[in-house]
């Protein structure tokens, strides 16, 4: 009989197991580098460089900016597009894709296992000779064997933490093609109409200068008129009617385009209504750059890829360590026939992972996915900055461009008046062709643009919109795998 002395110490053991495991664990922990995270250096001035004394909104929602454009054209169109349109198909689907790389990357840190089951039916027959028969056998077995990994370090949590933020990360990106797409559908509306304005123009010359023509020969049927005014009074019409034909191939290919841009390519062009006019937009609201960063999905976006990207550091760190895992294993077997029974088994096993050999490679994977920290850090500044600058030189461009539609629009009133003198005064003998076909001329000039200057004013507003983050909502919501037609998120 053994002594007492002899028999194992059941505290001793679990204190050396302990002491293993901590010593397991502290060595890598103590050979670790140490993990920097990269600080992005954000310099912005308090307030944008645009005119102080320049007009404001306020209440303007920035999320349905399309109706304080008072267009119920561009709100069907807009909608139509973020139901239809390819491109937030697109992004619609690739939103999914990150879903799904979500669910994947969470799986991978939950318990694994799988669930075997086997059948089996033997026997033996007698081929020659005497003796017996065996009986058949029935065996049947199921096996259950999980595992799982101890998050002792927080490894998997910081991998769900990761996913988490990736897949937010996308839903900015979504949102950043929903607002560039309804602007983009704004812009395409708003260049068709001036299109249909330089057509109307183009019309207007064309009578203008085939009654002129006609006039001419009249004049040179009479002999009141040299033929020389009635070549060049011909030659400005034929000029005028090939101008319109040009710019009514230009509006039927705008059409298309904007059929396509909001998803219906199968619609007749004839089938959306293009008016030849030009309102004005409303003044935009007064902005800082701290509500411009907050409304820019870019810049959102690029926010958490430098989270993303200190996450993957600190998971390759996090690889240097030990890993702990447990091991179960459940089974049973049974068996038919005369020597019918069953037999259960169970084991439950706890293992240590430890990178030794490995340990260079998992360095150097430290110091890339470090690297990447820190370029993403530099990226996320430069969202910032182009933001800033984006916002502020659109808001400068459309203060400019508004200043200037108005001394435009100055220029064709009194060209259009010089037009008419001059008009009455041929008519009475008192101005010769030239000086009429001159004043004509510039006040068809004039004409042009002014309308090229209100729509450098509308495509303007809806850039400096686009500029300040406009078309979506801020809120700490996800898209659905529709999207609204509303301006806010699923």
């Amino acid at each position: 009989m053994r002594s007492s002395s002899h028999r194992r110490d059941p505290t001793r053991a679990v204190a050396i197991r302990s002491l293993a495991i901590g010593l397991a664990a502290a060595f890598p922990a103590a050979c670790a580098p140490a993990l920097h995270a990269p600080q992005p250096q954000l310099a912005l001035p308090s307030t944008l460089e645009t005119d102080e004394n320049a007009p404001t909104r306020d209440g303007f929602d920035l999320v349905r900016w399309w109706d304080a454009f008072g267009d119920p054209q561009l709100a069907q169109l807009a909608g139509t597009a973020l139901e239809r349109s390819t491109t937030i198909r697109i992004a619609l689907a690739r939103l999914e894709q990150a879903r799904a790389t979500r669910a994947l990357s969470r799986a991978g840190t939950l318990p694994s296992g799988s669930l075997t089951g086997a059948a089996t039916e033997s026997g033996s027959e007698r081929a020659w000779g005497r003796g017996l028969t065996a009986p058949d056998n029935d065996s049947y077995a199921a096996n259950f064997a999980p595992s799982w990994e101890l998050d002792l370090f927080g490894r998997l949590s910081a991998i769900r933490q990761r996913a988490d933020i990736d897949r937010a990360a996308a839903s900015y990106d979504f949102y950043g093609v929903r607002l560039a797409l309804i602007a983009d559908v704004a812009t395409a509306l708003y260049q068709a109409r001036a299109t249909s304005i330089d057509l109307e123009i183009a019309c207007s010359a064309r009578d203008l200068t085939a009654a002129l023509a006609r006039n001419a020969d009249v004049a040179v049927a009479r002999g009141l008129s040299s033929g020389q005014d009635q070549a060049r009074l011909h030659a400005d019409a034929a000029s005028s009617a090939a101008e319109v034909l040009r710019l009514e191939g230009e509006l039927h290919a705008a059409r298309r385009s904007l059929l396509i841009l909001v998803g219906t390519p199968d619609a007749r062009t004839d089938s959306i209504v293009i008016e030849p006019r030009l309102l004005m937009p409303p003044d935009l609201p007064a902005v800082t750059p701290g509500i411009v960063l907050t409304r820019r999905p870019d810049v959102l976006s690029a926010e958490l890829a430098v989270r993303s990207a200190v996450l993957g550091a600190k998971i390759d760190r996090l690889a240097l360590f030990p890993r702990f895992g447990i091991q179960g294993g459940a089974g049973l077997t049974a068996t038919g026939g005369p020597a019918a029974g069953a037999t259960g088994l169970w084991s439950l096993a706890a293992n240590l992972t430890l990178p030794v050999l490995d340990r260079p490679r998992l360095m150097a994977q430290f110091r890339l996915s470090e690297a990447r920290g820190s370029e993403a850090a530099v990226r996320y500044e430069k969202a910032v900055q182009t933001a800033y600058g984006e916002a502020e030189n659109a808001l400068v461009r459309l203060r400019a461009g508004r200043t200037r539609s108005t001394q435009l629009e100055t220029a064709e009133e009194q060209a259009h008046r010089a037009y008419d003198i001059a008009a009455r005064s041929y008519r009475s003998g008192l101005t010769d062709l030239t000086t009429l076909l001159q004043t004509q001329r510039t006040w068809l000039q004039a004409r042009s643009s002014a309308n090229q200057g209100r729509l450098a004013v509308l495509t303007g507003a809806v850039a400096a919109i686009r500029a300040l983050g406009g078309g979506w909502s801020a809120e700490p919501q996800q898209p659905s795998s529709t999207p609204k037609s509303d301006g806010t998120q699923p």
